[in-house]
C-alpha cells in the first residue's frame, strides 16, 4: 500500500508534464485521444498567371482603312489576342495525405483556414488574419467588358423628345442621317484624329495660342486624349484584358523529382488560347519546366535514417512531435517558341519533413511556405 501511495504523485508529475499528444490520422493509437484540432502539412501546387489580351472590332467600323489611314500593321486587325504578362508563385494547401491529430492539453496552437499551422506555443495577436485561401484560389479577373455608350459620331441625328416619346423614337427630327459612305467617313476621323494629335503636341511644348494657367491646359490635354481615344478606337477596337491561372501539381516520384514537364495550354494570336482536345494544329504550346537540384537530398537521407519517429507512423516517440516541411528550392520556367519567363518556387513536398523537439518551446511557420522561421526553447 505504502508503495502504491509513492508512486501516485510521479504517475500524477508525469502526466501533467505531458503537454500535448501528436497522432498522425492514419495510425490506430491503442489509447482514444480526448477532444482536440486537426492540422496538416503543407503541398505546394505551381500557379502560372496568365493575362490575355483581347482586342474587340465590334464597335470599330473603320477597322479596314486602320492601316491605310493610321499607318497601322494590317495584323493587328486579323490576329485580335495576345498574351500581355505572366507570373509565377508556389500557393501552399494541405496535403490530404498527412494529416495529424492533436490533443493540446495546455499548449498555444494556432491553424490558419487551410488547416496548415501558423504556430506553436505563442500567441498570434502580432500576425494579421490570413485571408481566405478558398476566396483566391483560381479567380480571374473579369472577363465582362465596362458598359460603354457606343456610337457613330458621324453617323447620327439630332433629335428632339417630348413627353411621353419613347425611346428610340423622337417627335422630332433637325437633322438627316449621315450619307457619307463608309470610307469618307473613315477619312474624316482620320483627319480629326490627326487635329487632336497637333493640339495635343502644341499644349506639350507650349505651342498652343492663348494663355492658360497650368489647371486649364491639363484640362484641355485630357480632354483631348478622351477625344482621340474615342476616335481610335473607331480603327483599332476596344483591349481588354483577362487573367487565368494554371496550376501545376508537382509529381513527387523518384523519375520526375530532377526534372518534369508539363503543357499549360495552347495559343495563336487568331484563335486565342486553347486547353486539351480544343488544341488545334498550327497554335503555339506553352509549356512549363520544374527543376530542382535536390539541395536538401542529404538533410532528408539524414531525416529518414537517423532520426526516431520518422520510421514509423505512430510510436512513443512520434506522438510527443509536431512535424513541419522544409520546402526545397525549385527553377520554374515557362516558355513557348521564343519566350521564356524563369523564377524560383519553394516547393514544400520535395523537401524532408521534420520532428520539432518532444519538450515545450515556441515556433512560428510562414504562412507562405510553410517553412519554421521561429523557434525558441
Amino acid at each position: 500500500m505504502k508503495r502504491i501511495l509513492i508512486f501516485l504523485p510521479v504517475i500524477l508529475l508525469l502526466a501533467s508534464c505531458a503537454s500535448y499528444t501528436v497522432y498522425p490520422v492514419k495510425s490506430r493509437p491503442t489509447i482514444h485521444p480526448k477532444g482536440g484540432m486537426l492540422y496538416a502539412l503543407p503541398k505546394t501546387k505551381v500557379c502560372v498567371s496568365v493575362t490575355f489580351n483581347k482586342r474587340n472590332y465590334e464597335a470599330a467600323p473603320y477597322a479596314e482603312f486602320a492601316a491605310e489611314m493610321l499607318g497601322l500593321d494590317k495584323t493587328d486587325v486579323t490576329s485580335p489576342y495576345s498574351i500581355e504578362s505572366v507570373s509565377i508563385d508556389g500557393v501552399n494547401e494541405a496535403d490530404p495525405n498527412l494529416y495529424y491529430f492533436i490533443y493540446p492539453r495546455r499548449l498555444s496552437v494556432n491553424i490558419d483556414s487551410r488547416h496548415l499551422l501558423r504556430s506553436v506555443g505563442v500567441n498570434h495577436d502580432d500576425y494579421e488574419e490570413f485571408e481566405s485561401y478558398t476566396e483566391r484560389r483560381g479567380r480571374a479577373t473579369s472577363d465582362e467588358e465596362p458598359d460603354v455608350a457606343e456610337y457613330n459620331m458621324y453617323d447620327r441625328a439630332d433629335t428632339f423628345y417630348v413627353r411621353g416619346d419613347k425611346v428610340g423614337k423622337p417627335s422630332l427630327v433637325t437633322t438627316k442621317k449621315d450619307s457619307r459612305s463608309l470610307r469618307q467617313r473613315a477619312t474624316a476621323a482620320a483627319q480629326r484624329l490627326e487635329d487632336i494629335q497637333t493640339k495635343r503636341q502644341q499644349l506639350l511644348y507650349g505651342d498652343y495660342e492663348g494663355d492658360y494657367s497650368p489647371e486649364t491646359l491639363k484640362y484641355l490635354a485630357d480632354r483631348l486624349a478622351e477625344q482621340e481615344n474615342t476616335i481610335l478606337e473607331q480603327f483599332v477596337g476596344r483591349t481588354t484584358s483577362e487573367t487565368v491561372r494554371f496550376y501545376v501539381d508537382p509529381k513527387t516520384d523518384r523519375a520526375s523529382l530532377d526534372s518534369q514537364t508539363v503543357v499549360l495550354f495552347a495559343f495563336s494570336p487568331k484563335l486565342g488560347l486553347r486547353t486539351g482536345d480544343a488544341i488545334q494544329k498550327g497554335m503555339d504550346t506553352v509549356y512549363c519546366n520544374l527543376h530542382s537540384e535536390n539541395t536538401l537530398r542529404n538533410a532528408t537521407r539524414f531525416v529518414k535514417q537517423s532520426t526516431k519517429g520518422s520510421r514509423k507512423n505512430d510510436n512513443a516517440g512520434s506522438r510527443r512531435t509536431f512535424k513541419y516541411r522544409q520546402a526545397e528550392t525549385v527553377h520554374v520556367s515557362v516558355y513557348w517558341k521564343d519566350y521564356l519567363f524563369e523564377t524560383d518556387v519553394r516547393i514544400a513536398q520535395f523537401g524532408p519533413i521534420v520532428d520539432l523537439p518532444k519538450h515545450k518551446f515556441e515556433a512560428i511557420f510562414d504562412r507562405h511556405t510553410g517553412d519554421l522561421i521561429y523557434y525558441k526553447n
